[in-house]
């Protein structure tokens, strides 16, 4: 009965890629791990096996007890293992209407997002934009930084003939304005553009090779007694990796796509300058400021989300099984 109701639970997690999950998750489990999940399965049964008829034969109560425990586990486990196609697919089912539900209310109209799209695809499809925009602003900073630098060395020199000589370093204000474009480009821009080809990294990792890898060594660690812990801690992992965070990221860069010039028009007198232009200029103080948030806010707050979700998880697969 508690089995059942945690797979119901399971079931329920409302996080997931919509319209594209893995079709069948286990076989492409068994298909890269197979052989050895299917190894260890079967040695586990062979030690149940053994412990049981130890315990029988010889009365001892220990044997008897590890045996059934370690039944109730391996069950628990192969469940998990067949039953994770499904937590999958029906995740999609759920996130699915509320994705379809938020963005089509918003009236969203995007290059990435469309009523069927796999959201994986619209993460790093968003992400891949805010990167280009990154390198755009970081491309046009440092061709001004370079023009005003070179022409702040333009000077004016009068001489007079047997007496003495002036000059003026006329152009010496540019020098100011090419500090600004440095400042602007070295403390936000750069650390915003690695920060955000970094995420855009790990995002495409996470898609290609999480249900690979790592679930199938989560598995294998749930069998033995040691390290059943940590195979909880890992399943956990994977689910929130694969699930959480691109959902998160969806929903984080639909807001960057979002807020355009017109959002800037309320701050207007903040973001404009006589150098880096007002709102509706491309490079101006609001483009950067856009970018502030996508590579170090929001990320850290995917971070504390996906902890507590893999608390909560940790804590659930720990109780049961």
């Amino acid at each position: 009965m508690r089995l059942a109701l945690v797979l119901s639970l399971l079931l329920l997690f409302p996080f997931s890629h919509a319209l594209s999950c893995i079709d069948n998750a286990t076989d492409i489990i068994f298909s890269e791990q197979g052989t050895l999940i299917l190894g260890v399965l079967a040695f586990t049964m062979v030690i149940i096996a053994v412990a049981y008829i130890l315990g029988s034969f010889t009365s001892n109560p220990s044997f008897t007890v590890f045996a059934k425990d370690e039944i109730y586990h391996l069950g628990f486990s192969v469940a998990l293992l067949v039953g994770f196609s499904a937590i999958l697919l029906f995740s999609c089912s759920a996130v699915d209407m509320f994705y379809k539900t938020t963005f089509e209310n918003l009236g969203v109209t995007s290059i990435c997002y469309d009523s069927g799209a796999d959201m994986s695809d619209v993460s790093v499809c968003y992400l891949d934009g805010a990167k280009g925009d990154a390198e755009r602003i970081s491309e046009m900073y440092i061709d001004e930084y370079i023009n005003y630098l070179m022409h702040s060395a333009f000077s004016v020199t009068i001489s007079i003939p047997l007496m003495n000589s002036y000059t003026s370093a006329a152009g010496a204000w540019r020098r100011v304005v090419a500090n600004q474009y440095d400042s602007v480009l070295n403390m936000f821009v750069f650390p915003a553009l690695i920060s955000l080809n970094m995420q855009e990294l790990f995002l495409g990792f996470v898609s290609a090779n999480i249900i690979k890898w790592l679930l199938p060594i989560a598995l294998l660690l749930r069998i033995f007694i040691p390290t059943r812990q940590m195979g909880n801690m890992l399943i956990a992992l994977s689910i929130g990796l694969y699930i959480i965070v691109p959902f998160i990221y969806t929903f984080n860069l639909a807001m960057y796509d979002l807020v355009g010039s017109g959002d800037c028009l309320e701050y207007s007198a903040a973001i404009t300058d006589n150098y880096f232009g007002n709102c509706q200029d491309q490079g101006s103080f609001w483009d950067v400021a856009r970018l502030i948030p996508q590579a170090f806010f929001l990320p850290n707050l995917t971070i504390a989300l996906l902890i507590t979700f893999l608390t909560g998880l940790n804590k659930a697969l720990r109780v049961i099984g």
